[in-house]
């Protein structure tokens, strides 16, 4: 694994009559050929770009745009360095 960066996964259910949100930490993890997270697994080959949307202050959007459409990620922090692997990778490439 050459990086990973930590995302939020928010869960919406009702309980007792009330909208009830829960959030997991869950990762993206870049490797020389593939990029994973919880519950998808992109070929390195597939990703077309990565990019960010900053809401306040470091926290926004990490959206994949893969030849499967776009994928979202809400992130806490910057995925600068995320990028900037994906983007040494793809140059490689």
């Amino acid at each position: 694994m050459l990086c990973s960066h930590q995302y939020l996964r928010v869960k919406r259910k009702i309980e007792d009559n009330e909208q009830v949100y829960e959030e997991y930490e869950e990762e993206i993890q870049v490797y020389a050929d593939r990029i994973t997270t919880a519950s998808d697994h992109f070929d390195i080959k597939d990703v077309l770009d990565i990019t960010f949307k900053t809401m306040s202050g470091d926290r926004g959007f990490l959206y994949l745009h893969t030849t499967r459409g776009v994928y979202s990620y809400f992130t806490n922090a910057n995925p600068e360095q995320l990028m900037e692997i994906y983007q040494k990778i793809k140059a490689q490439k």
